[in-house]
């Protein structure tokens, strides 16, 4: 689907001429906008039930982590990347829940709370009368 031009050289059908509005492209790029927007926000929200799913268990984080890692190699060619980023990645959720699991365990001393002077006088007092 080429046009002719006066020359004899066929133009492309997608050639734009310099100094006019490309559309498609612009078309494009909304679209593609408009797809990220719709990926993020529906993994945001799977994310928010995964998160809300394994509340109260000991890998709280692990999962939603491994879940979004996942997804990433589903969208994204990762191969060039080093294994070792999405391990870390999991081995810091690991390391979140194994401290929020275990630390909250542990038996904490209330702490201190000196008693108002200003309080005890007039209970004796109302005691005594």
């Amino acid at each position: 689907m080429a046009a002719e031009s006066s020359h004899g050289h066929a133009h492309p059908s997608w050639f734009v001429a310099p100094g006019e509005t490309d559309v498609f492209a612009w078309f494009s790029i909304v679209l593609i906008l408009l797809a990220i927007y719709g990926i993020v926000t529906l993994y945001a929200a799977f994310d928010r039930w995964a998160e809300h799913q394994s509340k109260g268990t000991p890998l709280a984080k692990t999962i939603p982590t491994m879940l979004t890692i996942a997804l990433l190699y589903e969208l994204f060619p990762l191969s060039h990347f080093n294994i070792l980023l999405p391990l870390s990645a999991i081995l810091i959720a690991l390391m979140a829940d194994w401290s929020r699991f275990n630390l909250g365990r542990r038996d904490v001393p209330e702490p201190m709370v000196e008693p108002d002077l200003s309080t005890e006088p007039q209970a004796e007092e109302a005691e005594r009368v």
